[in-house]
Parts: structure tokens; sequence; C-alpha cells
């Protein structure tokens, strides 16, 4: 049953898709009378043009009061197109109320348990994949909002002219349909029965193709889904990426005026280094070569490198086929694998692994049956240890097939085997 929460807000709408074949008062009606008990609606449409009604079951009088389905103003709270909402239910603070909505439409308004909600979010944003926004006011290590969002916020920081569009209606009357049976009745008296249903034939078959036409076609939503899901992955950290960050840390002196280079860290084109004081080194000695070093306390400095790699090939990454990758820098891997076990008898002087794949964005189940006239990218984790004097390795290992990007490098000078670790993305199709 759909309930009312602060501000007028209502939850746990019955969502479902118009298909528009009839008008939409029509099918608002139909929709309802298979729900008994539904006695307000609110109708919704996404960008593509596509478009659902939610239904409610309040009992209040909404000509006499305002009420707002909650799923509705969230569209309001953010541009995004994919939603997860997750608030604790104020009536009972073990269940949480739990909204998602795809594409800008509402498909889920309930109210769960804590576990079940959570659970539930977590499958829709694995369905959908990228580019899911997550509101509310959950804390929880499974799942981390986007923006922290309450229902007061909601109530209050919308305007009554951003709330007007999702305001709850009364179930639309039946209006003229007992004149539209008289006519009936009559053509038919009058001889007129076979021409009308000619005209009502043709014109349901109109209404069948307009319908299916502006219907969005399944292929181009995910191809848009796909899109933008890559553009948030590092595609632009590709091997020139990694000569950079190589040189940055090959270039880098050891000890500078009595402070040793401890450990690195290069992400995001920034190299942090961590210097520490040894016998003979002062604040004064470091910084008469390191302008840039801040000092953390007595013995410890931290210094921020930031470069640019060089423009043109070698920056971009791109999926490539599945067999080409493994034949390319899968075989590779194993080759500095074992070349590292025979340097030195028993001993793993280079440590290599690859994750299992994940599609980036998830194929829908009904392009399941389509999935050859659909191209489908994965991708995985790839990491690599080893001592420091192989690190040029990693470029050359990113170069064999054009498809690995680079994420992370952080280095550790032990005396005695000083060691770096890469890790990155790879993409196939």
């Amino acid at each position: 049953m759909s309930r009312v929460l602060f501000g007028n807000l209502v939850i746990e709408l019955q969502w479902e898709n118009l298909l528009g074949l009839n008008k939409e008062s029509d099918e608002v009606r139909e929709l309802a009378a298979g729900r008994n008990g539904s006695k307000q609606y609110l109708v919704v449409q996404n960008a593509l043009g596509s478009r659902v009604a939610g239904l409610a079951d309040l009992a209040a009088n909404v000509r006499k009061t305002e009420f707002f389905a909650l799923a509705g103003l969230l569209r309001a709270v953010t541009d995004d197109q994919n939603i997860v909402f997750l608030h604790t239910d104020p009536d009972d603070i073990s269940n949480f109320v739990f909204i998602a909505i795809q594409d800008g439409k509402p498909e889920s308004d309930r109210v769960l348990p804590r576990a079940a909600a959570i659970d539930a979010a977590i499958d829709f944003i694995q369905k959908i994949g990228a580019g899911v926004t997550i509101l509310g006011d959950i804390d929880d290590s499974q799942i981390q909002v986007t923006r922290h969002v309450n229902l007061e916020d909601i109530a209050t920081s919308l305007t009554d002219e951003e709330k007007s569009g999702y305001k709850l209606n009364p179930l639309p009357s039946k209006g003229f349909g007992g004149l539209l049976l008289l006519i009936v009745a009559l053509s038919i008296l009058g001889g007129g029965y076979w021409w009308w249903a000619d005209v009502a034939e043709k014109e349901a078959q109109a209404k069948i193709a307009e319908a299916t036409a502006a219907q969005p076609d399944p292929v181009v939503e995910y191809k848009a889904q796909l899109q933008n899901a890559l553009k948030l992955e590092p595609l632009s950290s590709g091997v020139a990426y990694a000569k950079a960050v190589e040189t940055i840390i090959l270039g880098l002196p050891s000890e500078v005026g009595g402070w040793k280079v401890n450990r690195l860290l290069c992400k995001e084109k920034t190299c942090m280094v961590i210097w520490v004081r040894r016998e003979g080194g002062t604040f004064e000695t470091i910084l008469a070569q390191r302008q840039n070093t801040q000092f953390q306390d007595m013995n410890t400095a931290v210094e921020n490198i930031t470069f640019f790699d060089s423009p043109g090939s070698g920056n971009e990454v791109s999926p490539v086929s599945r067999e080409l990758f493994y034949m390319k820098a899968g075989v590779r891997m194993q080759t500095l694998e074992d070349a590292g076990k025979q340097i030195e008898k028993d001993k793993k002087l280079m440590n290599i692994s690859l994750s299992k794949l994940e599609p980036i964005a998830p194929l829908p189940v009904s392009l399941k049956r389509r999935s050859k006239s659909v191209e489908v990218i994965s991708k995985g984790d790839w990491s690599m240890k080893g001592h420091l004097a192989f690190i040029d390795s990693v470029s050359g290992l990113m170069a064999q097939a054009g498809n690995m990007s680079l994420t992370e490098v952080s280095v550790v000078l032990d005396e005695k085997s000083p060691e770096f670790t890469a890790q990155g993305k790879f993409y196939v199709k």
C-alpha cells in the first residue's frame, strides 16, 4: 500500500510501462482496473519518449491536498538517468526505502529490510553497469552513496514548479465512454458496422505501428550505455603514459643531501615521493635540491611530481579480441614470469596476474538472442610485481596489444631488494 512521508512525499507506487496503443487516460484506467484499490496516478516520460505510469492507493483526497511521487522528484534532484535511492524508513529504522530508476523511468519503489534493500541496489547497479547515481542516507561498507540526500532535503530544496510535474492526480474518469457505446450501437443498427470495423482496424494498426516506431531501439540504447561506461574508464593511460611514469622513477636520485627515497606512488599523472632523513640530512640540505618538498615531521618529507605523457600514438587504449590479447600480451606475461625464475632459482623475480573478465555494460536480457549483432566489451584487472630493475617491462608489456591501461605504480626502495608494483585494466571484445 502506498505511504505518505515527510513533505507529502509518496512511496510504494506501482510503476507500469505505457505502450501508447490507446489514449493515455484509457491505458491508465486499464492498468488501475487490474489493480483494485488504485486511486491516484502519475505519468513520467524519459528523454527518449518512453512513458511509465505510477499507481497509488492513498486514502487521502488528492483534489484537496497535493501529494508528490518521491520516485519522480528524484529525477529533479539529479540530471542522471540511472538512479538508486536508499533511505532509512522513518517509521521503522530496520527497513529502507528502495527506489530504482533506469533510463529516467522508475521501475522499483518499495520498502525492504536493510539487507534486502542493499542486495536489490547492488543487483540493479550490476545490471546497469557504470553510471548509476546513488542517493540517500545509507552508510554501509557494501555500497557508498554518491550524494547524501534525506527526505527533508528533497521536500524543501525543490521549487513548487519543479515539484508540480510529479503531483499525483485522481484516476481519469470514463468521460464519454457511454456515449461512444451508444454511437457504436446506432451504427450497427444503421448498417454501418462493417465500415466502422474497417476504420477501427486501420486506426488500431496505425497506433500499433506508431507505438512500435516510438519505442527506443534496444540496440541503440545498449550502445549508448556502453559508450557512457567507456567514458569512465582510464583509456588515455596507455603506453606513452607508462613510459612517462618509468622516466620519473628511473630518473629520480635515490639519495639527496642526506635524505633517501623510501617509496613512491604514481597515479593520475602525479608521483608522490616519500623521503626519509639519514644521518647528516637537514631541512636545508634537501630543500637546496628539491624545492617542492613538504615536511611531515622531523625525519619524513613528501614531494609531489606532476608530469605529462607525450601526446600522439600510444596514449589511447582500445579493446582488442580476446585471442589477440592472450596470444600477444598473455604470452609475454608468461615469458616474463619464467625469465624471472631462471635468473634466480627458487625465487620469483616477477609476479604477474590477470583477473576474471566482466562486461563493462551487461547485455540486457532482450538482446541475448541478438548478441552476435551487438559488440560486447569486457574488462579485467592486471598487475605486475617485480624487482625495480625490470620496471621498463611495464610499458613493453602494454605495447604488445595496445589494450592495457596503467592506473597505479608503487615502488618500495628496500636496500636488499627494491620492488615495484604496477596495476591497471585491460579491455577485450
